[in-house]
């Protein structure tokens, strides 16, 4: 026996796990934030239901998403209540919900699965016919494979960080090292961050002031001759276990910059503690320094012991002087061209080391967020006072933000082609 409220509940239930995408915490960005999300597509799955009369128990199911780049990695969570025992004996009821939602679906792989686990105290039960994805490759637990012959080096050096405070020791506070071959003339420090490599080509045409690309990712789709950085991200999924190879592919492919984790201030993104973060630098990004730049890992510009400066303070000291860090990758949202300039020399001042701006954007109409542009773009690469910044993407490429359809936005036009 059942009723329409109980098959309410069990839609509702189900449609709310799926849907529930956990969003940037944003401290002060602009714009919400889609580097590893770019697709939403409706899937229908259909769920059986075995109710037994007098039984309000509810199991929610569990939702668990592929592998993908493009997908942020999502925590699965379940929750059950208890009931009083069912009295015996007793008929069960079985129904059939079909329940359509939208979610966010990893990109080239099969629709999530829906596993649901009912309590031992209950005798409610959740079916959903669907076949869940195989689990992620495990970390070989046998020898490694002798490693590729090395690259050619680059021709800058590359230090180890000296002591707490992230100083390389050297005094150096020119910004000669600049990821470019010491090229330091207006233009070669953009870069465009994307997720649809297609989206890249109005950008790119005579005269394009970009030199460099980078996808959140550990390979290159860009299809052109653009310098990928390839980037670590996190520690979920399997990204830990493939980056090895995928970096060393980057490099021997022409890559002289590798960038570390996305954010592990915020939830959202790689979420680590600034000891797990160094700890984890040291393993997996120490091995090729000398073979290419290493980028700091890439903080926002919040306040506090958790966020920006103060944490990438505590990341520092984390790594006692052993961390490989040949620049600092720093992301800027929600200011005005005021803020964003000395918020720049703050981090400078705080670790007197190269910077790389790898997101930032500005808030306003077009002709208002290109004219903030013009003025951040004037003085990182015409005023000696911010000659420490090497490198610097605005945030995005995408459809409505830096281009509009197959042409460049008004200020898609001035980062790619203005002086």
């Amino acid at each position: 026996m059942y009723t329409k409220t109980l098959v309410t509940l069990v839609a509702a239930t189900f449609l709310g796990q799926a849907i529930a995408i956990p969003r940037g915490q944003g401290f002060r960005h602009a714009h919400q934030k889609k580097a590893l999300v770019t697709e939403r597509v409706t899937v229908t799955d259909w769920v059986t239901v075995t109710v037994y009369e007098g039984d309000e128990t509810k199991t929610s199911p569990k939702v668990f998403y592929t592998q993908s780049r493009k997908s942020r990695p999502q925590s699965s969570t379940e929750s059950t209540t208890t009931s009083d025992p069912v009295p015996s004996p007793v008929v069960p009821t079985t129904i059939v919900v079909q329940v359509t939602s939208t979610i966010v679906a990893p990109e080239q792989n099969t629709p999530p699965a829906v596993e649901a686990i009912p309590s031992p105290s209950t005798t409610s039960e959740v079916v959903v016919v669907n076949t869940p994805p195989p689990p992620p490759p495990a970390p070989s637990s046998t020898a490694q494979p002798a490693p590729p012959p090395a690259p050619v080096p680059i021709p800058i050096p590359v230090p180890i960080v000296g002591d707490n405070n992230g100083n390389d020791g050297s005094g150096d506070d020119t910004g000669s090292n600049d990821g470019n071959n010491g090229n330091t003339g207006a233009g070669v420090k953009r870069g465009l961050v994307y997720n649809n490599p297609q989206l890249l080509k109005s950008l790119l045409n005579a005269g394009t002031k970009v030199s460099w690309a980078y996808n959140w990712a550990q390979y290159d789709d860009s299809d052109t001759d653009l310098e990928f950085c390839p980037m670590l991200w996190g520690l979920k999924l399997d990204f830990p276990q493939v980056w090895p190879g995928n970096a060393q592919k980057a490099i021997d492919a022409g890559s002289r910059c590798l960038l570390s984790f996305n954010e592990p201030e915020l939830e959202s993104q790689a979420n680590m503690s600034p000891e797990l973060t160094a700890e984890k630098h040291i393993e997996l990004m120490n091995p090729f320094s000398g073979k290419a730049l290493i980028g700091s890992p890439a903080i926002t510009n919040g306040g506090g012991p958790d966020h920006g400066i103060q944490w990438l303070q505590r990341f520092f000291n984390a790594c006692g002087g052993n961390c490989a860090v040949d620049f600092l990758n720093i992301h800027i949202y929600g200011v005005d061209t005021n803020t964003f300039l000395t918020h720049l020399r703050d981090v400078h001042t705080a670790f007197n080391m190269p910077v790389w701006i790898t997101e930032f954007a500005f808030d306003g109409s077009d002709d208002e967020i290109n004219a903030q542009l013009e003025t951040v773009i004037d003085q990182i690469e015409t005023n000696a006072t911010y000659s420490f910044v090497e490198r610097y993407s605005y945030f995005m490429v995408q459809d409505g933000t830096m281009v509009k359809g197959n042409t460049p936005s008004v200020y898609g036009n001035t980062f790619a082609y203005g002086a």
